[in-house]
Parts: structure tokens; C-alpha cells; sequence
């Protein structure tokens, strides 16, 4: 009887089988490949690789550089006064600082056509030198246009930012400009950001008449906190975010600058402003400091740590206005490191023990730490924020929770004494009243030297004084 064998070339069974899934493994890899590609942001390696859901400009913490146009009150924003190659200096220490993503003037071009790209430009040329290093640290940069309407010009700028590399546009209309027409232009802007591949956005201001706007009395802007009234806020968050998310033609942030025109910054007039920013979900705060009266101290100084925790702590996103105390403090603070890593290697070198680092109680450095407690607190991220009435003791006090209540992510009080006195705080009954519960608050950042944690019933806070615990049982 003849047998009759399998030829050694032809594949077995199970080795078909290996090759088919081998394949399949092989498509799946290059479909989400492909996937990722497409949602990749303008440089690689940033997000889009689908391990975070959200946008980048979710959480961002914006630098912004440059005279802001309610300052110059002018429809242009190009300044020969900015040196991109000095800033690209100092992007390391904007990235300690936590700085996510750059809002600076544009060069100027007198033209955008053909002979654009082979006229020598140093200011351009700086600005594309900018773009790369600062994609290397994962810092994007976005540009100032201003726009009076939609003209072809628009779109060439906009479209030639694009092509260099930019991750988006501050939009910026004349004063006279009607919000109707503002609206076309921001509409006409976005879909240029939206053809264009990656995550591009748009900023826009708040209109003059939102920032003046008295139509609603601070007793009206009263959150009132319930088991039922929270559950319609959520609702209404939702809806918003979902409308906000289907209306492709917006901005996606607009700034409001009504904190700069706040005189005096007291908790009366704070607390107010910031309940009614926290109803809108793309606001992002601007703080520039007031000056002062001819014949009165400055009182940004002392306030400045309180102000850059509520620019830091209360919304999503965040704006940074440079100053010069900022920019002189951060660079001051690079130096100091890079000083203190060298003196490191050489006490390891000589068998020395390395020097202990301690780090200056800087705005620079107050801003550096808020940074990565919004980066790094899910509650401060993804919470809701209720602010509660100390305005009689001048404090600003606000309560960042969660609706899961989960032990992960317990509440975060945050408590800024606005006054030259210290100040003894009492929190007990309003947290009871927004149906949260605890006894102590444990310390995740404060402005004066104090260690341990605080009863609830009495937070010390010194002059001028920022306190930030999560509250436990």
C-alpha cells in the first residue's frame, strides 16, 4: 500500500494559521498607526497617539509675551521689540515653569506672496528656530493675527502661520469691530485651523460688552448647593459641552480679561466674577496688574501668588501674562539649578555629600508648583469648582470636588487671605452646606513656611497668604 506524505513546502495548518494572524496583527497596527498619525499635533510625538481623549488646549497652561491689544489698544500686535532668539533661550525655564504652549506676536511681512519665502527675513527665521526647539520640550506656539474682516489676506496669513509650523491663532479685531462681525471672522479663521492636519485653535477675547457687562447683580450670580441643583449643573455642563463640541465654528478658548479691571481686588468683587466665569466652559482667565493710584502702594505685589492661584486652580486651562518679575525670576531660577547640579557632580566627584537643594520663594517658582499641581491633581483638573462667601473677612475661598466623591480624588479647598491682616478661617459649615464632609485638610501647597495639616475649623492663613488642601475625614 502506497502513503502518500505532505511535501516539505507546502505550509501546515497551524502555520497558516500563524501567518493569517500575523497579518491581521500587521493591518490592526498599521490601522492605528494611521489613526494616530492623523490626530498627531504639529510636531511628532505629541498627543493624539489615543492614550488621552481630551485635546491638547484642554489643560493647557498658556505664556502669554507681548503687549496685550487693551493695553495698546491697536489692531496690530507685531512688535520689534520681541527677540525669538532670546526666547528660545529661555524655553527650559518656561518649561519648568510648566508653560504647555507660547501666544506672541508674529513677525511682521510686509507681503505673502511667492517672494516672501526667498527674501531673507532674521526676525522669521528666529520665529522658525522658535517653533523647532520649543516642539522638542512639547511647547507649542501660537501667533497674534488681527483681522478687521474677512479678506484674502486673512486667509494667506493664517494658512502661511500654518505651513510654518504654528498650532494656532489669538484673534484680534479693531474695538469698533461689531461681535457680529468678530463672530464671522473667528467662524472664517476656523475653518483654515480646521482643513489644516492636527489640532489646531482658535482664541479669541471676550467682547467689551461681556467685560462691562453689570446686567446681572453679584447676589444673582449665588450658587445654590444640593443634591438636586447639582445634579441640574451637571446637566447643564453637559449640554454645553456638547454643544460646544458640535459647533466646529467657534473659538475654542476665549480670553477674559474682566480681572484686570477689577478695582479694588477684593474678595467682594472676586468672588462674584468668578462664579460667573465658571459658567462658561471655554473661558480662560486673564490677570494683568492694575496700576496703581498716583498716591496708594501697589497691592499686586503681595497679591500676585493669590492671583496665580486662581488663574491656576479654578478653570481647565490657564493664561500667564510675562512680567518682569516673572521673566527675571524664572531664569534666575534655571541658573540657580543648573548651578546646583554642577556643584553636585563635583561634591560626588570629591566623595562630598551633595548639597540640599531649597527652592526660592519665588513667584517664578510659586507659579512652577501650581503648574504641576494642575497638571498632576485629578480633582483641580476635572472637578467642579463652588465658591464660598468669606467676603466679610476678605478671603477668597473656593471648594474644587468631584460627583464621584471618590477616595482618589477627595476635595481640594483653596483659601487666599486678600488682606494685610492674618486671618483665622472657619470652613466647618460651608463645606457642610455644598454636602461635602471632613474634619482636617491635609497640605498640598502653602505660600508661608508652616508644615502639618489643618483643622478645618481653623485655617491659619498669614497676610497675603495662599492655602491648598484636600479635605478628609
Amino acid at each position: 500500500m502506497l502513503c502518500s506524505f505532505p511535501s516539505s513546502s507546502a505550509p501546515k495548518p497551524d502555520s497558516r494559521l500563524r501567518t493569517a494572524s500575523l497579518r491581521i496583527a500587521a493591518l490592526l497596527l498599521l490601522t492605528t498607526a494611521c489613526a494616530a498619525s492623523a490626530q498627531t499635533l504639529v510636531r511628532p510625538g505629541w498627543a493624539g497617539s489615543g492614550l488621552n481623549i481630551d485635546p491638547w488646549w484642554k489643560h493647557a497652561v498658556f505664556y502669554n509675551i507681548g503687549a496685550t491689544p487693551s493695553e495698546t489698544n491697536q489692531t496690530t500686535t507685531s512688535s520689534p521689540e520681541t527677540d525669538f532668539k532670546a526666547l528660545t533661550l529661555r524655553l527650559d525655564a518656561l518649561r519648568a515653569l510648566g508653560v504647555d504652549a507660547l501666544l506672541l506676536p508674529a513677525p511682521h511681512l510686509p507681503t505673502l506672496g511667492l517672494s516672501d519665502s526667498a527674501a531673507p527675513n532674521p526676525a522669521l527665521d528666529d520665529l522658525d528656530d522658535l517653533i523647532h526647539q520649543a516642539s522638542r520640550r512639547d511647547i507649542r506656539v501660537l501667533v497674534t493675527l488681527p483681522a478687521s474682516s474677512v479678506t484674502a489676506d486673512l486667509s494667506a496669513a493664517a494658512r502661511f502661520w500654518i505651513s510654518r509650523g504654528v498650532a494656532g491663532f489669538h484673534l484680534v479685531t479693531p474695538p469698533e469691530t461689531t461681535p457680529q462681525d468678530a463672530q464671522s471672522i473667528a467662524q472664517a479663521l476656523r475653518k483654515i485651523t480646521n482643513s489644516a492636519i492636527g489640532q489646531r485653535i482658535v482664541l479669541t477675547d471676550l467682547s467689551p460688552a461681556a467685560s462691562t457687562s453689570t446686567a446681572t447683580p453679584p447676589q444673582q450670580l449665588r450658587i445654590s448647593y444640593n443634591r438636586h441643583s447639582s445634579r441640574r449643573r451637571e446637566n447643564l455642563r453637559a449640554d454645553r459641552r456638547n454643544s460646544s463640541a458640535s459647533d466646529s465654528a467657534s473659538a475654542q478658548l476665549v480670553i477674559d480679561p474682566r480681572l484686570t479691571h477689577l478695582d479694588p481686588l477684593e474678595a467682594s468683587n472676586l468672588r462674584p466674577l468668578l462664579a460667573q466665569s465658571l459658567q462658561g466652559s471655554n473661558l480662560l482667565l486673564d490677570f494683568h496688574a492694575p496700576a496703581p493710584h498716583s498716591n496708594a502702594p501697589n497691592p499686586y505685589p503681595a497679591l500676585a501668588k493669590a492671583m496665580a492661584t486662581l488663574l491656576l486652580t479654578t478653570h481647565s486651562t490657564a493664561l500667564i501674562d510675562a512680567d518682569r518679575e516673572i521673566q527675571s525670576e524664572e531664569i534666575a531660577a534655571h541658573e540657580a539649578a543648573d548651578r546646583e547640579i554642577a556643584r553636585n557632580k563635583t561634591n560626588l566627584a570629591s566623595n562630598l555629600r551633595p548639597a540640599a537643594t531649597h527652592a526660592p520663594a519665588s513667584l517664578a517658582d510659586w507659579y512652577s508648583q501650581l503648574s504641576a499641581l494642575h497638571r498632576g491633581n485629578a480633582t483641580l483638573r476635572y472637578g467642579n469648582v463652588a465658591p464660598l462667601n468669606f467676603d466679610s473677612q476678605n478671603a477668597l475661598v473656593w471648594v474644587s470636588h468631584t460627583t464621584l466623591g471618590s477616595s482618589l480624588t477627595p476635595p481640594v479647598v483653596v483659601a487666599c487671605n486678600l488682606s494685610s491682616s492674618p486671618l483665622q478661617l472657619s470652613l466647618g459649615d460651608a463645606i457642610k452646606a455644598i454636602n461635602l464632609r471632613g474634619t482636617y485638610l491635609r497640605t498640598l501647597l502653602r505660600s508661608d513656611s508652616a508644615i502639618g495639616p489643618q483643622d478645618l475649623n481653623n485655617v491659619i492663613l498669614p497676610p497675603f497668604g495662599v492655602y491648598i488642601g484636600e479635605l478628609h475625614r
